[in-house]
């Protein structure tokens, strides 16, 4: 939360499979929700974020994989 907002942080992805979790892992600590949309990827972006959720569900920051 920044100024009392809740801040979302929209990461399109593309066959990002060694990239999205750096990106999920260093985003800013005032970042309160991660929404990553994956387009069509044929590597594993999507088995790696679907991990990352489950790995992470009680974690404060909110993640949403489309």
């Amino acid at each position: 939360m920044l100024n009392n907002k809740t801040i979302a942080v929209v990461v399109p992805a593309y066959n990002e499979e060694k990239q999205i979790g750096l990106v999920i892992e260093t985003m800013p600590d005032f970042v309160d929700r991660i929404i990553v949309v994956n387009d069509c990827s044929t590597d594993k972006t999507a088995d790696i974020v679907k991990q990352y959720i489950e790995k992470n569900k009680n974690n404060t920051k909110k993640i949403k994989y489309l």
